[in-house]
């Protein structure tokens, strides 16, 4: 490639040189010129070749290293090549936990690798381009520096290890998204014709409608229309839903909505329209401002003045539990999911101090703990992950004692 890029400037240079210095009404400008414009665009058209044969051989060794893509090398015969933009580790939430993910990115597939180490991956996950439908900004704190990818079948949220990769994905994402014009006809905020990114299994430790703990009996069930998490009795019901071509089980929420908007009879929510291949060609209607601000969204995370995951020992004798703290006016709010409606403990503040462990208290890590004591009552512990988080949570603390 090298060669042709260096004959092409050599030639283009002298021939360059050599025309300048040609007057136009020369007999022999038109053929100088004819000879300039074919050799530069022979030196092209090597390179393109060049570079083509270099990306193939590019995709195909990446693409040895992976096993369990099925046909994923299988062309249509006019189809353009698979073009390599990006690939690297990122992490991915599921349903219980976070888990270490590499993702491959093409130019019209993203495989998304369980990496089994020695330069090996096993695929899990393969999305076309074309069903992406959009990338969003996610506050989930559950995962550091996250984003949410949104496809035609499946959502879910993804997080790079800082911030430039975070940004840097949701870039190679949008262009490739862009290239395949993916993101022309649908919405995120379409209730049951795009999937939804579940709120993850330990975001909430009750119902998201009746509030009931969840318990070894009380069971989580996922909404497959808003992603949400309910019991049992609070999403019993059935409902067509045409991102995934089938019925599937919805919340008492989005069961309402869906059923005021298409109906209730099923063959006939699919001939009205409600299908991918309708849907996606854009002659859906857009929804409501009512079925957008219900559950079409993700759940809120609760939060105030300050919030996070702190460690808290509730007295003396306790053992440490971890919780999403909420500061709220003068009110500590104890969370147990960051999803949860209703905290499973609320302190006021006033009157109470806030001060580093002393010995007596007999915490460990007391540069990262605070103590927040009440004369006759038993103290508190919150056990931070850092020094300046601890700073950050005592002034808001501190503030919060007092009443202006």
């Amino acid at each position: 490639r090298l060669v042709c890029i260096a004959t092409k400037a050599v030639v283009s240079t002298q021939s360059t040189g050599y025309i300048e210095r040609l007057e136009e009404t020369s007999p022999d400008y038109p053929d100088v010129k004819d000879s300039l414009e074919k050799v530069a665009l022979a030196a092209n058209k090597a390179n393109d070749n060049i570079a083509k044969l270099e990306n193939f051989q590019l995709v195909t060794q990446l693409l040895s290293n992976v096993s369990g893509l099925g046909m994923v090398m299988e062309r249509q015969e006019n189809a353009a090549p698979m073009v390599y933009i990006k690939h690297g580790k990122i992490m991915k939430m599921s349903r219980r936990t976070v888990q270490n993910r590499f993702i491959f990115l093409f130019s019209d597939v993203i495989l998304i690798c369980k990496i089994e180490g020695h330069g090996k991956y096993k695929c899990t996950k393969r999305i076309a381009v074309s069903d992406l439908r959009s990338l969003a900004d996610s506050s989930d704190p559950n995962m550091a520096h996250p984003f949410e990818l949104i496809t035609k079948k499946c959502s879910f949220t993804l997080g790079g290890k800082d911030e430039d990769e975070k940004k840097s994905w949701m870039v190679a994402l949008n262009r490739v998204m862009a290239g395949g014009q993916a993101a022309a006809t649908s919405s995120p905020q379409r209730l049951g014709l795009v999937a939804p990114v579940w709120i993850p299994d330990n975001g909430v430790s009750m119902c998201m409608n009746c509030e009931r703990n969840f318990t070894t009996i009380l069971r989580r069930h996922h909404c497959r229309a808003c992603g949400k998490v309910f019991c049992s009795m609070c999403s019993s019901n059935k409902q067509w839903l045409a991102f995934d071509n089938k019925t599937g089980r919805v919340c008492d929420s989005c069961n309402s909505i869906l059923s005021a908007r298409d109906g209730f009879d099923e063959k006939a929510r699919k001939t009205r329209g409600l299908t991918n291949s309708n849907f996606f060609s854009g002659t859906i209607e857009e929804p409501t401002d009512h079925e957008v601000s219900s559950t079409a969204t993700k759940g809120t995370i609760q939060s105030g003045l300050i919030s996070g995951f702190v460690l808290v020992k509730l007295g003396p004798e306790k053992d440490y539990q971890k919780y999403w703290c909420v500061v709220r006016g003068v009110l500590l709010h104890l969370y147990a999911g960051t999803y949860d409606k209703k905290a499973k403990k609320e302190m006021p503040l006033v009157g109470w101090n806030i001060a580093e462990p002393d010995e007596t208290d007999k915490v460990q890590d007391t540069t990262v703990t605070l103590k927040v004591g009440h004369q006759g009552l038993d103290p508190m512990f919150l056990k931070f992950t850092s020094e300046p988080e601890k700073e950050k949570w005592y002034e808001v603390l501190e503030k919060a004692t007092f009443v202006d």
